[in-house]
C-alpha cells in the first residue's frame, strides 16, 4: 500500500497527467489517504499540533500579507487571490502532510522505489521516442483521450510518460511535464538514495544518472556536478591536493563544456535581448494565441520588474494573473516562481526544513552547504518548490519520525546495510 501511495502522490506531483489537474480527483484522493491514515491511527496528537500550528501561522501569514500588498504597496488584487493562498494550504499543504504521516521514515525509500521503477519504464519509452517512433507514442496518448495538462500543441499524456512533438523529440520527459522538471525529480531522488546507501554508485544510481542525461538540462547537469562533488567529499572527508585541484579544474569544466557554461552564457544573452524586444515578441505570440515563454533569466528579471518588493513578502499563489494582465508570459524559474508565491521568508523556512531533513543523513556542515546547492540549482530551472514533491521538506523533518530506523534497513538494491563513513 505503501508503494501504491507514493505512486499517486508522484503523480499528483508530477503536474502533467489528467490526475494532477483535476481537482475533484485530487480531492478524492486526499480523502481516501486521510481514511487510510485514520484507519492505521497515524494522526499523532504531536503530528497534528504541527499542522495546526503550521496552518495558523501560514493563514496569518497570507492573511496579513493581502493586507499590506493592498494598502501599502498599492496592488490592486481582490479577494480572490487570498482565497486561492487559503486553498493552497488545503489542496498542496494537506495532502503532503498526510502523506508524510502515512509514511514518516518510510517515505524516502519508497520515493526512491517507486522512481526507479518509473525511470526504467520512462528510459524503454524513451528509446523508442529518439528511434523515430515520436509520432506512434503521440498517436498513442491521442488515442486514450485524456485530458491534457497544458494546450501546448503536440503535447503527449499518459500517465506514465509525457512528450512535447516537435519540442522535445529528442529530451526526455518522463512522467514529468517537460524535461528540466524531470530532471528535477531524478536529481532530488538520486540524492536521497545516496542519503540510503553512503553515496555509493550502484546500479540504482547509475539508472538515475543515465536518465538525468536525457533530459539535456543544463540546471540538471550543474546540479548534477554538485551531487558529485559532493559524494567525492562524503567519501574522502579529508581535504586533500585532489579537493584543491578540483575546484577550479570543474569551474573550467563547466566554462568549456558547451552544453553547461556555454549554453547558460548564450541563454542569458538571448534572454536579455528578447526582454530589450518584448513588445515585438509578444504582438507575435498574441498572433498565434500563444503564452510567450521566458527562459530561467528572463523570468528572473521579468518578476523582478513587475514585483519589485513583493517578492519578499511573496504576492499570491495566483500571482500569475497579475504579471499575465499586459503579457501572457510562461514562468520557468522555479526560486522566482516561489518567491512570488510566498517571498524570501517561504523560501528560506523551506530550506530551512531541507536542510533539517538532509542533517539525518549528512554530518557535516560543509555537506548541507553542497545539499543547499543542489536544491537551489534545479530550482532555479523550473518551478518545482511548491508541488508536493518538495514540500516534504515543510512537514517531514518536523514529524514523529525515527530515521535511525533507515541505519538497520538495507537499502534498495544493497545486499547488506551500509554504515556511515561521515
Amino acid at each position: 500500500m505503501d508503494y501504491f501511495i507514493t505512486l499517486i502522490f508522484l503523480l499528483l506531483s508530477s503536474s502533467a497527467n489528467a490526475i494532477s489537474h483535476n481537482d475533484y480527483i485530487w480531492f478524492g484522493i486526499l480523502v481516501l489517504m486521510s481514511i487510510y491514515a485514520l484507519v492505521k491511527k497515524q494522526f499523532k496528537v504531536k503530528d497534528l499540533k504541527v499542522f495546526g500550528l503550521f496552518s495558523l501561522v501560514y493563514l496569518l501569514y497570507v492573511g496579513i500579507r493581502y493586507f499590506i500588498v493592498v494598502n501599502f504597496f498599492g496592488v490592486n488584487i481582490d479577494l480572490e487571490f487570498l482565497q486561492s493562498d487559503v486553498l493552497f494550504l488545503f489542496k498542496y499543504g494537506l495532502l503532503t502532510f498526510v502523506y508524510c504521516i502515512i509514511l514518516r521514515e518510510k517515505l524516502i525509500d519508497n520515493v526512491i522505489k517507486v522512481m526507479l521503477h518509473l525511470t526504467i519504464i520512462d528510459l524503454v519509452i524513451y528509446l523508442f521516442q529518439v528511434a523515430g517512433f515520436a509520432d506512434v507514442i503521440y498517436s498513442f496518448s491521442e488515442s486514450l483521450g485524456l485530458p491534457k495538462a497544458n494546450t501546448i500543441p503536440g503535447f503527449t499524456n499518459f500517465i506514465i510518460f509525457s512528450f512535447t512533438k516537435g519540442l522535445h523529440e529528442y529530451r526526455n520527459s518522463g512522467f514529468v511535464w517537460e524535461p528540466g522538471a524531470y530532471g528535477c525529480f531524478l536529481t532530488i531522488t538520486l540524492l536521497f538514495h545516496f542519503f540510503r546507501n553512503k553515496f555509493r554508485f550502484a546500479t540504482i544510481a547509475i539508472i538515475f544518472i543515465v536518465a538525468i542525461i536525457t533530459t539535456f538540462s543544463t540546471t540538471n547537469y550543474l546540479a548534477l556536478f554538485i551531487v558529485f562533488f559532493l559524494a567525492y567529499r562524503y567519501r574522502v572527508p579529508k581535504v586533500n591536493l585532489w579537493v584543491v585541484l578540483m575546484i577550479p579544474a570543474f569551474i573550467i569544466l563547466f566554462m568549456t563544456i558547451p552544453v553547461l557554461g556555454q549554453k547558460i552564457q548564450a541563454v542569458y544573452d538571448d534572454d536579455m535581448d528578447g526582454l530589450k524586444h518584448f513588445k515585438e515578441i509578444s504582438m507575435y505570440h498574441k498572433k498565434h494565441s500563444e503564452q510567450i515563454p521566458l527562459n530561467r533569466f528572463a523570468s528572473m528579471t521579468y518578476l523582478e520588474d513587475n514585483l519589485g518588493y513583493n517578492l519578499i513578502l511573496g504576492l499570491s499563489n495566483k500571482y500569475d494573473a497579475v504579471i499575465t494582465k499586459q503579457y501572457n508570459v510562461n514562468i520557468s524559474n522555479g526560486i522566482f516562481d516561489f518567491l512570488a508565491k510566498f517571498g524570501v521568508i517561504g523560501l528560506l523556512f523551506l530550506v530551512f526544513g531541507y536542510v533539517k531533513l538532509c542533517a539525518n543523513f549528512l554530518k557535516r556542515k560543509e555537506y548541507l552547504v553542497y545539499a543547499v546547492l543542489v536544491l537551489l540549482a534545479i530550482s532555479f530551472g523550473e518551478p518545482i518548490l511548491f508541488l508536493p514533491l518538495f514540500l516534504v521538506f515543510i512537514f517531514l523533518p518536523f514529524l514523529t519520525v525515527d530515521f535511525g530506523k533507515l541505519e538497520k534497513k538495507r537499502p534498495l538494491g544493497d545486499k547488506k546495510p551500509v554504515r556511515a563513513i561521515a
